[in-house]
């Protein structure tokens, strides 16, 4: 690793570790004054990202030409965000019935500067050209895969569900074939129909699920699988993204359970990111991770009721933790993959950072 790359790497972590540190300080303020914390969430999803694009501005200017308007648009838009954030904690708080659940004046107002964002930064990927785009890993490539990615990221998801199910069921000792709850709302058509609708909401929301992806796939990943092999690089980034996740487990997802959701979280993103790590690696395409964590996060607030707040103030029990694993496995199973099998590491990486 080069001087230069050393250094990226260095910004990145500092941003992307360094910045979710001291925003949470006052997130835990925050959270003892009764606040709603989703605007520090929002915030905290481009942080990854805006550690890359730092980097890039920092030591690639003069070798390479970037996105400028789009970086721009990205930092601005998370920079506000970040802004509104801290605001929320010290300023009067109105909550406000949305639609889909009760949020905070602030949360809407940080959901607004992502709309805006994304949309300024999302026209300027593509009106950029492509020697820019493939530069900084924008490409869309391999598009017919990539819908074959996504859609096999569907059958998992739902797969999921299911296989969380049959181990509760186990566990239960009774009713073990009984899905009939599970199945009126997975086939629900009216869950298909907002399902399928919410996917134009993609573009005007892209900076959050960009700013995670972009950071861990897309910039991350190849680091530590040329560092450390393949396989072991993907559940390492799955282990540090799990990780990154602490401030928002004990806070946010959960407050009272904060360590049992830290290893959820963990066992979720080791294995979720196994599936992702693989799709980046076939497709070379971070736009169809982007897309596939935009459902992810979408599509389980509308398949268990429709409430945004649904991932809130969770409550767990380290009872729970074999389903969590069991369910898990879905998408685990996608190490045994031959394409984790290629000995020539250094060679396979050189090529993704070149092909993205």
């Amino acid at each position: 690793m080069s001087v230069n790359e050393r250094k990226k790497l260095y910004v990145f972590f500092a941003v992307a570790f360094g910045v979710t540190a001291i925003m949470s300080v006052f997130m835990f303020i925050g959270l003892r004054g009764g606040k709603d914390l989703t605007a520090f969430v929002n915030a905290m999803m481009t942080y990854p990202a805006c550690g890359v694009i730092l980097g890039m501005l920092f030591f690639d200017r003069k070798e390479k030409k970037l996105p400028m308007v789009g970086f721009g648009a990205f930092l601005v838009t998370a920079l506000i965000m970040m802004i509104i954030a801290l605001i929320s904690v010290f300023a009067p708080e109105q909550m406000i019935d949305s639609g889909a659940g009760i949020v905070s004046n602030w949360n809407l107002y940080s959901q607004y500067v992502l709309i805006a964002g994304s949309v300024v930064s999302y026209i300027a990927f593509w009106a950029c050209g492509r020697e820019k785009r493939e530069n900084t890993g924008l490409c869309r490539k391999n598009i017919v895969l990539s819908i074959v990615m996504i859609l096999v990221f569907l059958v998992l998801f739902f797969g999921r569900f299911y296989t969380a199910q049959l181990a509760a069921n186990v566990g239960a000792g009774e009713g073990i074939g009984d899905f009939s709850d599970l199945n009126a709302m997975v086939f629900n058509p009216m869950n298909w129909l907002n399902a399928a609708m919410i996917m134009i909401n993609f573009p005007i929301t892209m900076i959050a699920f960009l700013g995670e992806e972009y950071g861990w796939r897309y910039y991350l990943q190849p680091i530590m699988q040329k560092k450390f092999g393949l396989r072991l690089g993907v559940i390492l980034v799955g282990v540090i993204w799990g990780v990154w996740h602490t401030a928002a487990d004990f806070m946010f997802y959960s407050t009272d359970s904060g360590p049992q959701l830290l290893v959820t979280q963990i066992i979720t993103c080791v294995t979720m990111g196994i599936f992702f790590g693989y799709a980046y690696m076939k497709t070379q395409n971070i736009w169809t991770i982007a897309i596939m964590h935009f459902i992810n996060n979408n599509y389980v607030v509308i398949f268990t009721g429709g409430d945004v707040n649904v991932l809130q103030n969770q409550s767990l029990e380290w009872s729970h933790l074999p389903i969590m694993l069991f369910r898990s496995l879905i998408f685990a199973l996608f190490i045994l993959a031959p394409i984790f099998n290629k000995k020539k590491v250094a060679d396979d990486i050189n090529t993704l950072d070149t092909a993205v």
